[in-house]
């Protein structure tokens, strides 16, 4: 008979508890090492996110008089309390809070919070919610962004001067409305990651700043040149000279109209979006996910196929936060009214 591949040891293998002080040492420096690659590679704004709420923990610890590595089921259900109760915070935005002072308490302090305990406060906050739905209180937070539809585009591309700043708006408008991008998308566009299709059929836009996994889009060129995402952004590239592959795709510029090496902040980003609609005097108070969620609205009203929806946004086919972002615009309308054309 062949010999097995690997033989048995004849010792048994030691369990965690029997491991040696330089195995620990080493399993350690490993973790360490793991964890450091891992946050390099998250997006800019999840980390000053955590940076946040590990402040407004710290904060609440300090009233309590008790250390911030003290995370238990009874102090978590109590910094739930105090967000919802005493700071007025949105159920999305403590449910995110309890994740960064999960992940920086395991990175910084080496802390491992009992699962238990994290579901105990996340029940709790369920039923602050529901209480809240059933008193009829109103939404908490800034709710879903507006969705920036093709008509509203149209106008707000439309009074983008001329100049290198409306060049740059125009561009980063559209390509953002094409890739359904959230603002720290566009942020961290790099000139690489946009390439001309071998075909000439468009651009290939590679996201690989995301809070989702990478994803490459296809983006053809437009049947209007004044939308065309493919012709502003040939236009911003030629008129701000930018080349460096390494370098932001979207840059900021000086108010003498000089075109700076740095990139924009999401934050950044996300003003010049609220900026431009405004410029287009339209009703809406647009924010920097106006244009994501602008993209797969119109993409469900063309009955395009969640899958292809999907393959842009980034999300599964059939995920509950995608239909989020596919917001009713008009309910008057046959294809957003669900009793029009039912036969009564």
């Amino acid at each position: 008979m062949p010999a097995p591949l690997l033989a048995r040891s004849s010792q048994p293998e030691p369990l965690p508890a029997e491991f040696d002080a330089d195995l620990r040492a080493r399993l350690a420096a490993l973790d360490a090492a793991s964890d450091g690659h891992a946050a390099e590679q998250r997006p800019q704004n999840t980390v000053l996110a955590y940076r946040g709420d590990w402040k407004t923990w710290t904060k609440f610890c300090a009233q309590l008089q008790i250390p911030p590595p003290a995370a238990t089921r009874g102090t978590l259900r109590a910094f739930v309390d105090y967000l919802w109760n005493r700071e007025k915070r949105a159920y999305a935005t403590i449910d995110r809070k309890l994740a960064g002072l999960t992940v920086t308490l395991r990175q910084e302090y080496g802390v491992v919070i009992d699962p238990g305990a994290t579901k105990a406060a996340r029940e709790l906050l369920k039923d602050y919610r529901r209480k809240a739905d059933e008193n009829e209180e109103p939404e908490r937070g800034r709710g879903k962004a507006p969705a920036m539809r093709v008509d509203a585009l149209r106008q707000i591309v439309a009074k983008c001067s001329d100049d290198i700043f409306g060049v740059r708006d125009r561009a980063m408008l559209l390509l953002g409305f094409s890739i359904a991008a959230r603002r720290a998308e566009l942020a961290g566009l790099r000139l690489r990651n946009i390439v001309d299709d071998l075909d000439g059929r468009g651009l290939l836009v590679h996201v690989m700043v995301s809070k989702t996994d990478p994803r490459t889009v296809p983006v053809p060129y437009g049947k209007n040149p004044q939308t065309c995402p493919v012709l502003a952004w040939k236009t911003w590239v030629e008129r701000a000279q930018i080349a460096d592959p390494d370098r932001h795709a979207f840059r900021a510029i000086h108010a003498t109209g000089s075109v700076q090496p740095k990139g924009l902040t999401p934050q950044r980003v996300g003003d010049i979006i609220t900026a431009a609609g405004a410029r287009a005097r339209i009703p809406v108070l647009f924010t920097g996910h106006s244009v994501r969620s602008g993209m797969a609205t119109e993409a469900r009203r063309a009955k395009k196929d969640p899958k292809a929806i999907a393959q842009i946004t980034g999300h599964k086919p059939n995920s509950k936060v995608l239909h989020g972002y596919m917001q009713i615009v008009d309910r008057w309308d046959e294809g957003d009214n669900a009793l029009m054309g039912i036969g009564l």
